[in-house]
């Protein structure tokens, strides 16, 4: 006699088709650097009196510096230029104004201050710094790089060369050569806050997230009040999965600095890896207050409403994300999955097709729309998605089950069967999967080998598997 029930066991939730999936739609937070910073802005105060017909310039040379030292800079500049306009070639004044303009951030116009200094003195290493600090500011990586490299040619343990030449290397991506040169500026100073904290971003930036932390506990035990370096250990951290350390790194960013979005968006992170929703809804309402324009943070708090079954919230949420972020594909998934969950089917499927046709080769899209077809009753396309999923992961568990479980619901006992070997081959545990295939091959009369499931399938503590041996297998 064949077995005659057809009754399915799909994944019933969308939380369980994501159950093989760590933190899926989760946003880490970026990693601040440093500003180039580390010059001590020194001027030139020596001068010499050539004849009383030119101690003017001299008269407006002392003024200049006078101005500067009392951080009058743009009296200091307009002193400098007299100075230079009574003595054209006044090296010594070109090198002050640029040092004066340098601190009202007039980078180009100190560019060719020092460009006249170093075409009368080409040895001039503090010119060249400075140029080079200049052009790094203007963001002309490379030409900061040929000062820098003058400068360490010629004293090999001029930190501020090393450490500035570190940041325009930084700033280029090249990350493993700027951390070469925080290192040996780490080698003259020791103590260099900055030069740890911007080895811990390159470090980070390579992928060494051990050694990244590492520097920044180095940076907070020599100046534990070294407030940017909280965000990034805390970033660190959770990229080590070290949840609870974060979450004590974004609470000192957070001390610092109240009104830091990205030390609760951070905190919120670690809580939502540590299952602790609720907070992570407290951490995300308190970043959108702080910054409503990080889009992302709705996302993340509809993940904990998500995961807190408050589909309602979670809803409201995406669709203000989404309303800034239309083609996240991932968040259109989330959508489809929500709405699942609440049995809005129609509108679940139109979000899926949205995130397919944003990405075609999104595997999880596809395994949550076979879900919704098979709600929906189209079972040929559900299987059509669910196929598509083993394509891509031919090893995919949930795409198995459900595609066996329709194979079984039309009566191909064959192909579910298939499937189903497939499933046990990987997951040799599976009891379901024993259960299933025993009713495909009780239907298909190969009786004696659907007991043997049956009775594989009851040691693994499948109940109903005890009433079928009773009825198929005395």
């Amino acid at each position: 006699m064949a077995y005659a029930d057809t009754q399915c066991v799909f994944l019933a939730s969308y939380l369980v088709l994501q159950k093989h999936r760590s933190s899926p739609n989760l946003t880490i937070m970026r990693f601040i650097q440093a500003t180039p910073i580390g010059l001590i802005l020194a001027v030139m105060s020596a001068f010499s009196f050539a004849s009383p017909a030119i101690d003017r310039a001299d008269k407006y040379f002392s003024l200049g510096l006078e101005f500067f030292q009392n951080r009058q800079f743009a009296e200091a500049i307009d002193a400098y230029s007299k100075a230079i306009d009574h003595r054209p070639g006044f090296t010594k004044a070109y090198y002050n104004r640029g040092v004066a303009r340098l601190n009202l951030s007039l980078y180009q116009q100190a560019v060719n201050d020092y460009t006249v200094v170093i075409s009368d003195d080409p040895e001039h290493l503090k010119a060249h710094i400075y140029r080079g600090f200049c052009h790094l500011k203007n963001g002309a990586f490379d030409k900061a790089r040929q000062d820098f490299d003058f400068v360490i040619e010629k004293d090999h343990a001029q930190t501020d060369a090393l450490f500035n030449r570190g940041i325009a290397l930084m700033k280029e991506g090249h990350f493993t050569q700027a951390i070469s040169d925080f290192s040996e500026t780490l080698r003259f100073k020791p103590n260099y806050l900055l030069a740890f904290f911007n080895r811990g971003y390159c470090y980070s930036r390579n992928g060494n997230y051990h050694l990244a932390l590492a520097d920044y506990n180095q940076l907070v035990r020599i100046d534990p009040s070294y407030t940017d370096v909280y965000l990034n250990k805390g970033n660190t951290e959770v990229r080590l999965e070290l949840y609870q350390e974060a979450i004590l790194s974004y609470t000192k960013s957070i001390t610092y600095d109240p009104s830091n979005a990205e030390g609760y968006q951070g905190r919120a992170f670690a809580y939502l890896n540590l299952q602790q929703y609720g907070r992570a809804v407290e951490d995300l309402d308190d970043a959108i207050r702080a910054d409503g324009l990080q889009v992302v943070n709705y996302k993340n708090r509809a993940i904990a409403y998500a995961k807190m079954d408050q589909p309602g919230l979670a809803l409201k949420d995406l669709k203000i994300y989404l309303s800034k972020a239309p083609d996240d594909s991932e968040a259109l998934v989330m959508q489809g999955e929500v709405l699942n969950a609440v049995e809005n089917y129609a509108e679940a499927k139109s979000s899926l097709d949205n995130a397919i046709q944003i990405n075609q080769d999104h595997v999880h899209a596809y395994l949550v729309r076979g879900y919704t077809h098979q709600r929906m009753g189209d079972l040929d396309q559900a299987v059509a998605d669910f196929s598509k999923v083993l394509i891509h992961e031919a090893n995919n568990e949930n795409a198995l089950f459900n595609r066996a479980n329709l194979f079984y619901e039309k009566g191909d006992w064959q192909k579910a069967i298939n499937d189903f070997d497939h499933l046990i081959t990987i997951n040799s545990g599976y009891g379901e999967a024993y259960l299933m295939r025993a009713k495909a091959k009780i239907n298909d009369e190969v009786v004696p080998d659907g007991c043997a499931d049956l009775k594989k399938a009851r040691l693994l503590g499948i109940a109903e598997a005890k009433e079928l041996i009773i009825r198929y297998c005395r």
